[in-house]
Protein backbone atom coordinates (compact mmCIF):
# COMPACT_ATOMS: atom_id res chain seq x y z
CA UNK A 1 0.00 0.00 0.00
CA UNK A 2 1.18 3.52 -0.73
CA UNK A 3 2.32 5.86 1.97
CA UNK A 4 -0.16 8.22 3.60
CA UNK A 5 0.30 11.68 2.12
CA UNK A 6 -1.70 13.62 4.73
CA UNK A 7 -3.68 13.18 7.97
CA UNK A 8 -7.35 12.39 7.36
CA UNK A 9 -8.79 13.24 10.78
CA UNK A 10 -12.15 11.72 11.67
CA UNK A 11 -13.52 9.41 8.97
CA UNK A 12 -17.19 9.95 8.16
CA UNK A 13 -19.53 8.48 5.54
CA UNK A 14 -23.11 9.30 4.69
CA UNK A 15 -25.76 6.62 5.05
CA UNK A 16 -26.19 6.50 1.27
CA UNK A 17 -22.49 5.69 0.78
CA UNK A 18 -22.52 3.09 3.55
CA UNK A 19 -25.53 1.40 1.96
CA UNK A 20 -23.94 1.47 -1.52
CA UNK A 21 -20.69 -0.03 -0.25
CA UNK A 22 -22.52 -2.72 1.70
CA UNK A 23 -24.70 -3.59 -1.31
CA UNK A 24 -21.62 -3.93 -3.53
CA UNK A 25 -19.57 -5.77 -0.85
CA UNK A 26 -16.80 -3.19 -1.10
CA UNK A 27 -14.91 -1.90 1.91
CA UNK A 28 -15.12 1.83 2.47
CA UNK A 29 -11.59 1.59 3.84
CA UNK A 30 -10.44 0.78 0.29
CA UNK A 31 -11.68 4.16 -0.95
CA UNK A 32 -10.17 5.99 2.03
CA UNK A 33 -6.84 4.21 1.36
CA UNK A 34 -6.82 5.35 -2.28
CA UNK A 35 -7.62 8.91 -1.21
CA UNK A 36 -4.92 9.18 1.47
CA UNK A 37 -2.35 7.75 -0.95
CA UNK A 38 -3.05 10.60 -3.38
CA UNK A 39 -5.08 8.57 -5.87
CA UNK A 40 -7.60 11.25 -6.80
CA UNK A 41 -9.60 9.01 -9.14
CA UNK A 42 -11.89 10.73 -11.63
CA UNK A 43 -11.39 14.37 -10.67
CA UNK A 44 -10.78 17.06 -13.28
CA UNK A 45 -7.25 18.21 -14.10
CA UNK A 46 -7.98 21.47 -12.26
CA UNK A 47 -9.00 19.60 -9.10
CA UNK A 48 -5.98 17.30 -9.43
CA UNK A 49 -3.72 20.37 -9.58
CA UNK A 50 -5.53 21.96 -6.62
CA UNK A 51 -5.09 18.75 -4.63
CA UNK A 52 -1.36 18.61 -5.33
CA UNK A 53 -0.99 22.23 -4.21
CA UNK A 54 -3.12 21.56 -1.12
CA UNK A 55 -0.79 18.75 -0.04
CA UNK A 56 1.94 21.34 0.55
CA UNK A 57 0.06 24.56 1.18
CA UNK A 58 -3.12 23.36 2.85
CA UNK A 59 -6.59 23.33 1.39
CA UNK A 60 -9.40 20.89 0.79
CA UNK A 61 -8.56 17.55 -0.87
CA UNK A 62 -11.09 15.83 -3.13
CA UNK A 63 -11.10 12.45 -4.85
CA UNK A 64 -13.83 10.78 -6.87
CA UNK A 65 -14.10 7.02 -7.20
CA UNK A 66 -16.71 5.03 -9.09
CA UNK A 67 -18.60 2.24 -7.32
CA UNK A 68 -21.18 0.28 -9.32
CA UNK A 69 -21.63 3.17 -11.74
CA UNK A 70 -22.05 5.72 -8.93
CA UNK A 71 -19.53 8.42 -8.16
CA UNK A 72 -18.40 8.55 -4.54
CA UNK A 73 -16.68 11.73 -3.43
CA UNK A 74 -14.06 11.65 -0.69
CA UNK A 75 -13.40 15.09 0.79
CA UNK A 76 -10.77 15.97 3.40
CA UNK A 77 -11.28 19.37 4.99
CA UNK A 78 -8.51 21.96 4.74
CA UNK A 79 -7.71 21.70 8.44
CA UNK A 80 -7.44 17.87 8.10
CA UNK A 81 -9.87 17.27 10.98
CA UNK A 82 -12.38 15.27 8.94
CA UNK A 83 -12.64 13.20 5.77
CA UNK A 84 -16.13 12.50 4.45
CA UNK A 85 -17.35 9.99 1.87
CA UNK A 86 -20.54 11.15 0.17
CA UNK A 87 -22.49 11.03 -3.06
CA UNK A 88 -22.32 14.18 -5.24
CA UNK A 89 -25.97 14.99 -4.66
CA UNK A 90 -25.30 15.10 -0.90
CA UNK A 91 -22.65 17.84 -1.21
Amino acid sequence: MSKRKFPMGQLVATLAVIELMRKESISLEELFALHVAGNWGGVSEATRTDNERALDGGGRLVSIHEVAGRRVWIVTEADRTRTTALLPEEF
